[in-house]
């Protein structure tokens, strides 16, 4: 004769499971809204004062730079804008991770903290390789 399963109700959460859950998606939302405004802002610049900008890797090598970035931010390039909100769109995840490591940490949870350090050793790990150009 089988056993009847009986249905075992997940743990409750915790205040603080409850606060890093919240403070791991306001960072998100944010990142997103913000990426948002930054690409609808670039885009109306774009539309307002139009500018072809081939993107061979000629010039992107020559004009794509932190010099070229942040003196686009000063006069309203819309490339400018829309690369900072790209930069903002790919950082928010990692900044995700960052909070989820300190979380993990602080409440004592040693596995989750050493796997959540390992995801984000990947992340930099392959952004380093990348930049270097290893393929």
């Amino acid at each position: 004769m089988r056993q009847k399963e009986t249905y075992n109700p997940p743990a409750p959460v915790s205040k603080a499971e409850q606060k890093i859950y919240s403070e791991v998606y306001d960072v998100l939302l944010l990142g997103m809204l913000v990426s948002t405004v930054l690409f609808a802002f670039g885009l109306v610049l774009a539309l307002i004062h139009p500018h072809f900008i081939p993107l061979t890797r000629d010039y992107v090598l020559k004009d794509y730079n932190a010099a070229y970035f942040f003196r686009g931010l000063i006069t309203l390039r819309p490339s400018a804008y829309m690369m900072l909100a790209t930069l903002l769109l790919i950082l928010t995840p990692v900044l995700r991770v960052l909070i989820s490591i300190y979380a993990f940490f602080s409440e004592g949870d040693h596995k989750y903290t050493l796997v959540t350090g390992i995801v984000f050793l990947v992340i930099v790990l392959t952004v380093l390789l990348g930049r270097l150009g290893l393929k």
